[in-house]
């Protein structure tokens, strides 16, 4: 964590005044009222920069004048008071001159705010507290502005606030609580959802009356609802109970049961909504939302999904499918590999379902260049929204970032959220997600488009190259199924990534991303070749890599023979220099996958069948599956997922090799082993890409 300045800093000798601030900002508002829908950027957090957020109320800070601020400096133990006079500049953050009760002026940038928020646009005239503020430079010299990264550093005080000091108050711009009603009203038929709120809070604290809050309660229960503030739209809803006539105390069971559905809480949804249907049983809307969350139960309770009809239902548009998560199969422990792990509860069989996770947190983004950033702000913008997810999200991993301990609690009315941390836990935590994992599959989707996404529980799983498990996806759902059989209490382990042939580049790429060197079978055993013999490995595959990626097999004219019997060369001479003692029991050779999959391609063009089998044979020995190599003995393919033992990689090349392997028996005449060729690609496409599905996709 970068620290801070105090000690070097200093109070800078000229700033702007009030006018020039004003007359910039005027510039910068024009060319917004120019550019009314252009694409609100977001401020990721850069970690060499990382600072903590605030934990104390504001109360307890020394209210100091923006005069007294020092350049470059995070002002603790200490807090400002200010007023927006000016509309607000909106891009990645909200721009807006403030003035404190002395008359200075100054920019305020408030970044990170959820779009539910009236700070994520002051308006001119509110009064903010920003809480330890950091002062920096604005590029250019003696240009200065407060900037405020995390969201809980800044308060919304109201009007009739105490703290406020006598020169920046205005008193209640309304007199009455049914007045504050009134224009909440009007703001929710605007669509201003955000001052409905407001408004409706003010209505709220200027009454006594509990038969006048009652309403007001069940109006900002609903405008919650709206803006995806569950935990607020719960704790309102059951507040409406008090004072509110008893005809009316369906919609208050209603209104709660949906907010806790929304925050997929199934079972506290269930109890609510069955209160409602209890007092309302009529109403088609409450036995419509009853009956939703009776089929997430199931789901959770039976793991049972109809994956075709969630594939159907997957737009461009809308990629957050209406299920519930199957995780009974697993329960989080510790572990002797990296603190937490996931284990398995009861046996399960290869190809067996271990559990079927929705998204706690996946935007709808499937730009790469902003996948990121888009993970980044809604997570934020949760974290804000419904501080009841700060358990299971500020819960996870963060590497080594300092933690206070407050995160996520309630200071000042708002939960502590510290941006740079959620920026830490996402890199360490999230998954890249296709929309699809059978769509995929296919040759002719476009690369690299992939969502980013946080699954909670399947964030406890730890890495292992040889993993005992595969994900897949569908939407925001994470499908984990047995690549192999596991027995009850054992840990189950993940790829992070895809895995890389040769070792030291795999933990090169997981000591720069998750800070640890891989420790499973594969990695451990690899490490004993001599360094000589991993370099003169290393040298052999970029040798015949380099021959094969000259010529690449189903692209235009046949191979020819000469360059197939090179890289046969190459190839040998590769598996040569895979030791004997250390490649024992089956050990996956992964340097040996490219070219072999290289000549079954080779061979396949040409019709040489018999080769075409040798090769596609090799290819799953190398990925650690025990295929005899002697013709003569026989073997069945549709048994290898749960008699090769635990050290096998899956990946859609074992379905890849299952295939040619059955075209090559078919055009020899052996049907039979062809079929159950066949029957072992399906299997293996089903563990690929999460429900079973037709091996023909692969080819579209």
């Amino acid at each position: 964590m970068a620290a801070t300045k105090e000690a070097s800093v200093a109070v800078p000798r000229r700033r702007p005044t009030k006018e020039d601030l004003i007359s910039t900002h005027k510039t910068h508002l024009d060319k917004q009222d120019r550019s009314p829908d252009a694409p609100r950027p977001v401020k990721q957090p850069i970690m060499s920069e990382a600072y903590p957020a605030s934990t104390r109320s504001i109360r307890e800070l020394e209210i100091i004048p923006l005069s007294d601020l020092c350049v470059e400096a995070h002002h603790r133990g200490k807090g400002i008071i200010v007023k927006a006079i000016s509309p607000p500049y909106v891009g990645a953050g909200a721009v807006s001159i403030v003035e404190d009760q002395f008359g200075n002026a100054e920019r305020l940038a408030i970044y990170n705010q959820p779009d539910s928020s009236i700070l994520s646009a002051v308006p001119e005239g509110c009064v903010v507290a920003v809480k330890e503020p950091y002062y920096k430079k604005n590029g250019s010299e003696n240009d200065f502005m407060i900037c405020v990264d995390h969201p809980s550093d800044v308060i919304l005080l109201r009007f009739t606030d105490p703290i406020i000091p006598e020169p920046l108050r205005l008193g209640p711009l309304l007199k009455t609580a049914e007045d504050w009603k009134k224009a909440g009203d009007t703001a929710f038929i605007e669509k201003d959802f955000p001052t409905a709120v407001f408004c409706y809070t003010e209505a709220l604290e200027s009454s006594s009356d509990p038969t006048f809050q009652s309403p007001i309660y069940t109006k900002r229960a609903g405008t919650n609802l709206v803006l995806g503030r569950y935990d607020d739209a719960k704790a309102d809803a059951l507040a409406s109970l008090a004072g509110g006539p008893q005809q009316h105390e369906w919609k208050a069971y209603y209104n709660a049961g949906r907010a806790a559905y929304g925050l997929c809480d199934y079972r506290t949804s269930h109890s609510l909504l069955s209160k409602a249907l209890a007092l309302n049983q009529s109403h088609s809307g409450i036995q419509r939302e009853h009956a939703r969350c009776e089929a997430r139960l199931h789901e959770e309770e039976t793991g049972n999904y109809d994956f075709p009809a969630m594939l159907a239902s997957l737009t461009a548009q809308s990629v957050h499918l209406d299920r519930g998560s199957f995780l009974r199969n697993t329960r989080v422990a510790d572990s002797a590999h990296h603190g937490r792990g996931l284990f398995a509860a009861r046996d399960l069989a290869a190809g067996e379902i271990i559990f079927v996770e929705k998204a706690t947190l996946m935007p709808n983004q499937y730009d790469p260049g902003r996948a990121s950033a888009a993970l980044y702000a809604l997570t934020v913008r949760q974290l804000c929204d419904n501080p009841s997810l700060a358990e299971p999200v500020l819960g996870m991993y963060g590497g080594e970032y300092a933690r206070s301990g407050m995160e996520g609690m309630i200071v000042d009315g708002v939960p502590v959220v510290d941006v740079f941390l959620v920026e830490s836990i996402r890199t360490k935590n999230c998954f890249s997600s296709p929309r699809s994992t059978v769509e995929d599959t296919k040759p002719s989707m476009p690369s690299g488009r992939q969502a980013k996404g946080l699954w909670v529980h399947a964030a406890a799983m730890n890495h292992g190259c040889v993993a005992n498990s595969m994900r897949s996806f569908v939407g925001d759902m994470l499908i984990s199924r047995a690549t192999r059989d596991i027995k009850e209490g054992e840990e189950i382990f993940q790829q992070y990534v895809p895995v890389k042939s040769l070792v030291d580049a795999r933990n090169r790429q997981y000591l720069e991303g998750w800070g640890f060197e891989c420790g499973c079978k594969l990695c451990v055993t690899e490490r004993r070749s001599p360094e000589a013999n991993l370099a003169k490995r290393k040298e052999a595959l970029m040798a015949v890599e380099k021959v094969c990626n000259k010529k690449l097999p189903g692209k235009g004219d046949l191979v020819p023979d000469a360059t197939i019997r090179n890289v046969e060369r190459l190839t040998k001479q590769l598996e040569d220099l895979h030791e004997a003692d250390v490649y024992a029991e089956g050990l996956p050779k992964l340097t040996l996958i490219y070219p072999c999959n290289w000549l079954v391609g080779a061979h396949k063009g040409r019709k040489n069948h018999a080769k075409v089998i040798r090769y596609a044979k090799k290819v799953l020995r190398c990925f650690g599956f025990i295929v005899p190599e002697d013709k003569g003995v026989e073997w069945d393919p549709r048994k290898m997922y749960s008699s090769s033992g635990d050290m096998t990689l899956m990946t859609v090349h074992v379905v890849v090799a299952l295939r040619r392997l059955a075209e090559a028996y078919e055009a020899l005449g052996e049907g039979d082993m062809a079929k159950k060729c066949v029957e072992a690609a399906k299997f293996g496409y089903m563990l690929v890409t999460g429900f079973e599905n037709d091996l023909s996709m692969l080819d579209r």
